[in-house]
């Protein structure tokens, strides 16, 4: 059994955001999205419109409804803007998404400081 370390925090920039929908079925309707809340992930993966994620982090699949050319800093999700400059409250910083395949021989940690 192999034990492989990851940091909490990824120092480096990804390359694109993506805005992604919770959904358990793959959404076709584009209006139908347009009234669900969006989220933002920075991510070095080659993800399309479309993609559906699945995350132990979320007990709900992921819908990738928006790829970005390049990736931003900071979400607003009460207006959906994205910026590479903290301008408000609202706003919260990107976190990272990384597309991996979990082996079940291995033990996934992190550092508890």
């Amino acid at each position: 059994m192999q034990i492989h370390y990851q940091p909490l925090i990824q120092t480096t920039m990804a390359s694109k955001t993506i805005l992604v929908v919770y959904t358990d079925r793959k959404i076709t309707q584009k209006a139908e999205i347009t009234k669900m809340k969006k989220y933002s992930f920075n991510t070095e993966a080659d993800l399309k419109v479309g993609d559906m994620l699945s995350s132990s982090a979320y007990s709900t699949n992921l819908q990738v409804v928006r790829v970005t050319e390049s990736a931003f800093k900071y979400h607003n999700p009460a207006t959906g803007e994205m910026s590479n400059s903290f301008n408000s409250s609202n706003q919260s910083e990107i976190k990272n998404l990384i597309i991996r395949e979990d082996d079940e021989d291995t033990v996934y940690a992190s550092i508890v400081e």
